[in-house]
């Protein structure tokens, strides 16, 4: 997250969490999450992931995560039930400080402070006590250690201080170097915006403006993407310039669409979102585009090989015909040096040409050795003729398979490709979407598996009708985007809402597809039942476990009543 879009979010925030107690906090991988009991479920997020550390208010689903590590166990003793009295964030550096109030056990009051240093490489949290000093560290590594006083060589820098002494003549170079060097508070999407900027300014001027954007005016939260948004993830795109994140108008930004929120978190939370699927894409476009290029360099290498083993083997007959004129010459043959003389019978001229009989004792014996070559030759080229085509096929089909997704990167293509690929190599490859005859999207194998309902959106819903089904449709039939649901509390069947396209399932099907999960269920005659509901990719299976039990690293919780009025559907 951009420095200055990281001031404009702690600002907005402080104005909605100060005053608020945390209710839990959570770590799941990188980030970590912070409950203040806020509407419509949302929790601040602080990604300490060093490839893209962030903080934002975002509205997902909860995460326990791990509940084990150190520094969320000291999390929970010292800021849970504790109030956040501000937040605050060092204008020059990605280092943001929450400070919470609480009362102890003697009701006094106590303080505790939270650093997030969201520094890229150096990321990091840090819990401070009462005297500043380090209480609890997520990561432990560095200089720092519990029980030192923090140091993170906040820089001094005023970028607004720097302007006042810019000379209206600078150059562009001058003006990369005083305000865009490593020490600079400006990041490489500032920097860019700089040079954007200066392709129709002075340097001077386009600094300016740009300042003026940064420090004067109200955020204008946007999400810049050279796709629909919602196809980010469906195709190949590059990151770094084809989604953009940021709380001023980019002139860099030219040619991309430009999506305006409400809020800069809610602009955050979209944009990660969408970060994380171009990036999931990003990742299985690799590897499948590994897989055929690792295959492609094996097949050339074994039609190389094939390729001199025939060329080894080449003109059997020529052998034959060998032997046979070693026999037809035994009277008139005259040997020299290991090499017979004799009559070509085969040509209507009938000259004498020269044949190599090697160690031979006898012109029969070396006639028999050439007998002996035309039959092996015979064989192995029997058996190299239809392995070298069937390599050149497979050589020329992945070719082209590789060639067809570098044309056209997108999910569509990349399942296709994934598909035909496995079947080419008769391997699994995992992820791989066929269409059934109804031309609606099936995996490879997948049985009709369960009870199939149709949302008024027009969703699939899948119910399990034992607990093996329950396994089935969960863990084999249902990708880690569908919804995944089941009655809390209470035995039933598990649920699944296809998401074909992996994108926001509407309230109405979520709502509809709870109901039928309470009706499959043994609490179908309560009047309201608790369903939780999460992404498939949340659901796990125990080791050892007995089919049909799961376990959910994250969830919501929806009351509903029992209901199945849907239209069934044959799959």
């Amino acid at each position: 997250m951009e420095n200055f879009y990281l001031s404009a979010i702690v600002r907005e925030m402080a104005a909605e969490l100060i005053g608020r107690a945390v209710s839990r906090v959570s770590l799941h991988g990188a980030d970590l999450l912070i409950d203040f009991h806020l509407p419509d479920d949302r929790a601040l997020l602080a990604s300490l992931d060093p490839a893209g550390p962030a903080l934002y208010l975002a509205d997902r689903p909860r995460k326990q995560g791990d509940v084990s590590h150190a520094f969320v166990s000291q999390l929970r003793k010292k800021i849970v039930g504790a109030k956040l009295i501000n937040i605050f964030k060092h204008p020059s550096d990605r280092i943001a400080r929450l400070d919470f109030e609480r009362f102890d056990a003697a009701g006094d009051k106590a303080k505790n402070s939270l650093i997030l240093a969201l520094t890229g490489r150096s990321s990091n949290a840090y819990l401070l006590g009462s005297d500043e000093t380090i209480e609890a560290l997520l990561k432990d590594r560095g200089a720092s250690s519990v029980g030192d006083r923090l140091d993170l060589n906040e820089s001094d820098s005023d970028a607004a201080l720097l302007l006042e002494e810019m000379d209206d003549g600078i150059t562009e170079q001058e003006a990369l170097e005083k305000f865009f060097g490593p020490a600079s508070p400006f990041g490489p999407l500032m920097k860019k915006e700089f040079l954007a900027r200066s392709l129709s300014q002075t340097p001077a001027s386009a600094l300016r403006s740009l300042f003026d954007d940064l420090f004067n005016r109200e955020p204008a939260p946007s999400v810049y993407s050279r796709f629909p948004l919602e196809e980010v993830g469906d195709r190949l795109i590059n990151p770094k310039s084809d989604l953009l994140l940021s709380h001023i108008e980019l002139t860099q930004a030219g040619g991309l669409r430009r999506y305006e929120f409400p809020s800069l978190s809610e602009a955050a939370d979209r944009y990660y979102q969408a970060l994380d699927r171009a990036k999931s894409f990003q990742s299985e476009f690799a590897r499948i585009k590994r897989i055929l290029t690792d295959r492609i360099k094996k097949q050339e290498t074994m039609k190389r090989a094939l390729e001199s083993d025939l060329a080894r083997f080449e003109d059997p007959e020529r052998l034959k015909r060998y032997g046979d004129l070693l026999l037809a010459n035994l009277a008139t043959a005259r040997v020299e040096n290991r090499v017979a003389k004799v009559i070509d019978y085969y040509d209507a001229d009938q000259p004498v040409i020269e044949i190599e009989i090697g160690e031979s004792n006898t012109l029969q014996q070396a006639a028999s050795n050439y007998f002996n070559r035309y039959r092996k030759a015979r064989r192995a080229l029997a058996a190299l003729r239809p392995r070298a085509e069937e390599t050149g096929r497979l050589l020329e089909s992945l070719t082209e398979l590789l060639r067809s997704l570098e044309e056209e990167p997108t999910l569509h293509r990349l399942d296709e490709v994934r598909g035909d690929a496995s079947r080419l190599l008769k391997i699994k490859m995992g992820g791989q979407a066929e269409k059934d005859s109804t031309g609606k999207s099936q995996r490879k194998g997948e049985k009709k598996t369960g009870r199939w309902f149709l949302s008024s959106d027009g969703y699939e819903i899948g119910v399990g009708r034992n607990d093996r089904d329950n396994d089935s449709l969960t863990f084999r039939m249902a990708r880690p985007q569908d919804i995944w649901m089941h009655a809390a509390d209470y035995p039933g069947s598990h649920i699944i809402v296809r998401n074909p396209r992996r994108e926001e399932i509407p309230q109405r099907t979520i709502i509809e597809a709870a109901e039928i999960a309470a009706f499959y269920s043994q609490a179908r005659e309560q009047p309201r039942v608790a369903v939780h509901y999460t992404q498939k990719k949340f659901v796990s299976k125990p080791p050892k476990s007995k089919p049909g039990l799961v376990r959910l690293s994250s969830f919501k919780t929806a009351l509903v009543g029992a209901r199945c009025d849907l239209e069934k559907i044959d799959r």
